[in-house]
């Protein structure tokens, strides 16, 4: 009898240290929040309906056409940097986040970088900043190249981190055919 009490506070030690090892193993540190630092105000909220999935991948393709003053960060980037946020606040990792931009329309001189938009706008470009962040964590920054023959910008006026696409229809269509989520900001 005492064998067997014996033998089974061994496999109860065993398991016990097994789930601590398994444990600190798994463990992976928390991504700082706010990913995007600046922009995208969020405040963290710790129910929600429905709730966040931090195992879930989430593709967002948000379509950014709105123009705004030259000397303001746009607003359509701005809500990109707060959806990271959000998600970041409720512990998605930005593995987890697939997201694509696509400037277009009136939104399509903010690609310009260094001294193209200073010299038609007469200030720098406001969303260099948030455009290298943006990238920093993974966002897909593309641009229509309808637009950019629309608007007059040179292929090498465009920001290095953001890709000339066909179109914004045809980027919309394809992305939303790969399952991606529309977002108008």
């Amino acid at each position: 009898m005492l064998r067997k009490i014996a033998i089974l506070l061994a496999v109860f030690a065993s398991l016990m240290f097994s789930a601590t090892v398994f444990a600190k193993e798994t463990k992976t540190a928390a991504e700082p929040f706010p990913l995007i630092e600046g922009y995208g105000t969020v405040k963290p909220m710790p129910a929600t309906s429905p709730p966040v999935s931090k195992y879930k991948i989430y593709k967002v393709i948000f379509d950014v056409s709105k123009g705004n003053d030259p000397d303001e960060v746009n607003s359509g980037l701005e809500a990109v940097a707060q959806a990271v946020n959000a998600f970041a606040s409720a512990g998605v990792s930005k593995k987890n986040l697939k997201f694509v931009v696509v400037i277009h329309g009136d939104a399509t001189p903010i690609v310009i970088s260094g001294g193209g938009y200073n010299t038609r706008f007469h200030v720098a470009n406001p969303n260099n900043d948030l455009i290298s962040k943006l990238n920093a964590v993974g966002v897909q920054m593309l641009v229509d190249g309808q637009s950019l023959i629309e608007h007059q910008i040179e292929g090498a006026e465009v920001n290095s981190n953001i890709s000339e696409t066909l179109s914004a229809p045809s980027t919309l269509v394809i992305y939303e055919q790969h399952k991606y989520q529309l977002y108008m900001p």
